[in-house]
């Protein structure tokens, strides 16, 4: 039987109850365990300064020093998942790389939604420590999965996204996960075929099926658009499309 590996969480919020919950929620994840809970950034801060920890729940206002300082300060930050009951602070979230953001009051759907997202990260630094990164060829990116090499043709690809040093390709049969930064995929794809329309994601234009608010719909998936791209983003689906 194969053993599944168990990443250190540490919690840090100003907030009793805050913490008792994210704890809970974590009670029904086996891979993720609770080391250490910590009622300031400053507390952390001295914890982390001993002690390694994979995966950091960090709430945002606290008192003395921000949760998004305190990240600021770190050299070698592990994955990070904010939280707060504040929803202006999502943007700064995202500037920093972290690996989600939740805003409170924290429903277990949600949570395990970025707990997931968390260990698919997680699991995949442990399993590629020494991961090849993708190669375009022709019409086609090729990526090293599981020593083996998978050649993806562009046209079958979704969507694509961007997983901190990781990218998650999405075709119609299969999810393909390969070391590349997302930046780096987007110079290397057709402006004509793909783009960029968030942060975090980018879209085979071919493959989009409507647009609804501020989401592209492809299939059964739901793709953000952002408000600064949105414009140019219906200007080359309406020329894609057209």
């Amino acid at each position: 039987m194969e053993t599944k590996t168990i990443y250190k969480c540490l919690i840090v919020d100003d907030e009793t109850l805050a913490r008792i919950l994210i704890r809970t929620h974590l009670l029904q994840i086996p891979e993720l365990e609770v080391v250490q809970e910590c009622s300031s950034a400053i507390e952390a801060d001295h914890y982390l300064k001993t002690h390694k920890v994979d995966l950091l729940f960090l709430d945002i206002q606290m008192q003395h020093l921000s949760g998004i300082d305190f990240l600021k300060s770190l050299e070698n930050p592990p994955k990070v998942i904010f939280t707060t009951a504040y929803s202006e602070f999502a943007l700064d979230g995202y500037e920093l790389n972290v690996v989600d953001y939740l805003l409170k009051p924290i429903t277990f759907e949600r949570f395990y939604k970025a707990a997931h997202k968390a260990l698919e990260l997680l699991n995949l630094e442990n399993e590629n420590k020494e991961a090849e990164e993708a190669t375009f060829i022709d019409k086609s990116i090729v990526i090293k999965s599981s020593h083996q090499h998978i050649k993806i043709l562009l046209t079958d690809i979704l969507f694509i996204e961007g997983l901190h040093k990781y990218v998650k390709i999405v075709t119609e049969k299969k999810n393909h996960t390969t070391l590349i930064a997302l930046t780096a995929m987007e110079e290397e794809l057709s402006t004509l075929l793909f783009y960029r329309c968030h942060r975090s994601f980018i879209v085979n234009l071919s493959k989009v099926e409507l647009i609804d608010g501020n989401q592209a719909i492809i299939g059964t998936h739901k793709i953000p658009i952002s408000k600064l791209n949105k414009q140019e983003f219906l200007v080359k689906l309406g020329k894609k499309i057209g």
